[in-house]
């Protein structure tokens, strides 16, 4: 909504107001020089829209002798006037005093109204009123309680651009505007175009271009742009000395003003290159541009003469001890070498030049030209040998391997040394130095020397052993000499033969003594272990008390059993016994006088098992057993398990039905009981 009116009270309300104000303020008003700020502010601001981008003002005055109307597009006004300044109207919008930020003077006057021309069609502007007294630097403005109004101006909306504001001479820029129907550029001299609303510029000189733009309506807007044309820098090089082909780059200078660039063959960053420009007569120019984007050039010429070509290739390394040799191979032939260990004859001296790589600068000259070919050549050292201490070894040590020189990878040599193997035999007991020679990659060679010591061994001697049966036990082994040596073989720890271990059979025995020298020397003897006899009387077994068995001993030579017997077999029955278990034990000797034994238990039963009085079923199988054994009971019943000793093992109340156990059991004689309230049934089981 416009805001065309600020104050609705009346005209006769304001002066009364204004004349209050007035009063009051007589006490205290400021003084700038002789002139008095207004007290009564500028009363009301309108904005209309006009016609062909035109807005007229209207307003109410306060008491300012003066006044002053500010414009701004697109935003209200935000900068004040400052008393004692100087400020130009103007009604084309943006030819007045600009306060900052697009703050423009559009009027300034005692009138109660203006014109505001040279505005952008469809752009709103705001506007605002200030009352003062005095003129000049003499202003004094009242810049509280002050009036704003704002429009939206009417007409064409026209802009205008350039490619460039600033150009150099013999440039062009291009100007285009829109927003018009027809167009209409001035001057017209340096012109593409005066009509059409793209047009090419070529100024000779700094000029204002204006256009005006006309719409369907006829309402027309003009607009102008300045296109500054700057002069060509003045630019200058001085001459250059001529130069030989292969001095390597060159730093091109001389150019004014400096900050300029050169160019030409050979030319890269401004360094002159003569190799890749080549021998003979070169232009090299010089071009320089200013702050404003122009440039000028200035070039001078310059003689690239041709020098010989030395060539000189690296030298192969050498060793530090080899002897100074003459320096050869540097073409074409007249030139002379230099580097350090060179004297002035060429020669090289690897010793006075030391360990590392050496450059060799080999130079020829002709024509004032001069060309070094540059070389190197490495001084190795000698590689550090060392052969650490050997030990001292014994006589019949088998040949070994030398090792203790460093670095690794050379060979040793001396009496006894064969392709790197030491053989104590071939130098006999005494000593000897041997040598390790190593050398390294580079082909230089150096050597270290060690002593070695071959021992005598001592003499060793074992006395025989008798036989003895493979149950005999330990046998403490004496028979060895010197005293102090050590005893090894199947079955022999320490100082000691376990017969149990070795088994049946001729095994061989070592005594070995070992010196003070730590020289060694072995006696072999062979000790016998006779087999013992076999004795198998079978399983534990159970017979009735009716019944016999007859244990067999086997074959073998003499018998002797725990009754007192001595035949190969023995029978067994209750007479003389009863009933129960009784253990039997039996020793047998073989040919060779080696015994052995065996024990078996056998029961005597009355053999009643388990009655099926009463109907009572009670099963027990596999009897003997050799994993688990059964028992399937039709009611209920405590079990019992006895061992051969009469040891209760197994205990279990109220059982019925099937019932495993004898995993755990070791095999042997057991008695299985049965018992209820009123009954008692026995039943021998055997484990395999």
């Amino acid at each position: 909504m416009k805001n065309n009116i600020r104050f609705k009270i009346n005209r006769r309300f304001y002066q009364i107001i204004s004349m209050i104000i007035f009063l009051f303020s007589l006490s205290s008003f400021k003084v700038y020089g002789i002139v008095n700020e207004p007290n009564v502010p500028t009363l009301s601001l309108t904005a209309t829209a006009g016609v062909c981008n035109i807005i007229n003002i209207s307003l109410i005055q306060g008491d300012g002798s003066r006044r002053m109307i500010i414009a701004k597009a697109g935003s209200p006004v935000d900068e004040l006037p400052i008393d004692r300044t100087s400020y130009v109207g103007g009604s084309i919008f943006g030819t007045g005093t600009n306060l900052g930020g697009g703050n423009y003077v559009v009027y300034e006057g005692s009138g109660t109204s203006a014109s505001i021309s040279g505005l952008e069609g469809g752009t709103q502007y705001f506007f605002a009123c200030f009352e003062y007294n005095g003129s000049g630097v003499n202003s004094n403005f009242l810049t509280i309680g002050y009036p704003t109004a704002d429009e939206i101006a009417p007409g064409i909306s026209m802009i205008v651009i350039s490619s460039s504001a600033d150009i150099c001479p013999n440039d062009s820029v291009q100007l285009q505007a829109s927003g018009a129907v027809s167009y209409s550029w001035t001057p017209s001299q340096t012109l593409s175009s005066s009509t059409d609303p793209i047009v090419t510029a070529t100024p000779i000189s700094t000029t204002t271009y204006t256009v005006t733009g006309t719409d369907s309506s006829g309402c027309q807007i003009s607009k102008s742009l300045s296109i500054t044309v700057h002069p060509l820098p003045s630019v200058s090089l001085g001459s250059f000395q001529n130069i030989c082909i292969n001095q390597g780059l060159l730093i091109l200078s001389g150019g004014a003003p400096t900050g300029g660039n050169y160019f030409g063959d050979g030319i890269t960053n401004n360094k002159l290159d003569p190799m890749l420009a080549g021998a003979g007569t070169h232009v090299i120019n010089y071009a320089y541009s200013d702050s404003h984007g122009c440039s000028d050039t200035s070039n001078q010429t310059i003689l690239i003469k041709n020098a010989p070509n030395a060539v000189l290739n690296n030298y192969a390394g050498v060793c530090i001890d080899l002897a100074p040799f003459a320096l050869t191979g540097g073409t074409p032939s007249g030139g002379f070498y230099s580097g350090i260990g060179v004297n002035g004859n060429g020669v090289f001296n690897p010793a006075s030049a030391g360990v590392g790589t050496h450059p060799i600068n080999y130079i020829v000259s002709a024509q004032g030209c001069s060309d070094t070919a540059y070389a190197s050549i490495r001084v190795n050292p000698l590689p550090v040998v060392s052969f650490s201490t050997l030990a001292s070894t014994c006589l019949n040590t088998t040949p070994f391997t030398l090792v203790g020189g460093s670095p690794s990878g050379g060979t040793y040599s001396g009496v006894g040394v064969s392709a790197n193997h030491f053989d104590p035999s071939v130098l006999g007991v005494g000593a000897t130095i041997l040598t390790y020679q190593f050398t390294d990659a580079n082909g230089c060679q150096s050597s270290d020397t060690s002593r070695i010591k071959v021992n005598a061994i001592p003499t060793v001697s074992f006395a025989t052993i008798n036989s003895v049966c493979a149950n005999t036990g330990p046998v403490s082994l004496t028979q060895g000499s010197p005293a102090g040596g050590t005893y090894s073989g199947f079955g022999v720890s320490g100082t000691t033969f376990y017969t149990g271990i070795a088994g049946p059979g001729t095994h061989a025995l070592v005594y070995t003594y070992r010196d003070g020298n730590n020289c060694s020397n072995s006696a072999t003897r062979n000790i016998v272990v006779n087999a013992i006899p076999n004795v198998q009387l079978g399983n534990d077994t159970l017979i009735c008390s009716n019944a016999f068995i007859n244990l067999n001993g086997g074959a073998w030579s003499t018998y002797s059993w725990s009754t007192g017997a001595t035949t190969p077999s023995l029978r067994v029955d209750s007479t003389g016994r009863g009933i129960g278990t009784f253990r039997f034990i039996l020793l047998a000797t073989n040919t060779t006088g080696c015994a052995n034994r065996d024990t078996v238990f056998v029961t005597i039963d009355i053999c009643t098992g388990i009655s099926n009085e009463r109907n009572i079923l009670a099963e027990v199988y596999p009897n003997p057993f050799n994993n688990q054994v059964k028992i399937f009971l039709n009611e209920k019943y405590d079990l019992l398990l006895f061992n051969s000793s009469g040891q209760m093992i197994i205990e279990k109340k109220n059982l019925v039905g099937t019932y495993s156990f004898g995993d755990e059991l070791p095999s042997g004689f057991y008695v299985l009981k049965l018992v209820t309230e009123n009954e008692v049934f026995r039943k021998s089981v055997i484990k395999n």
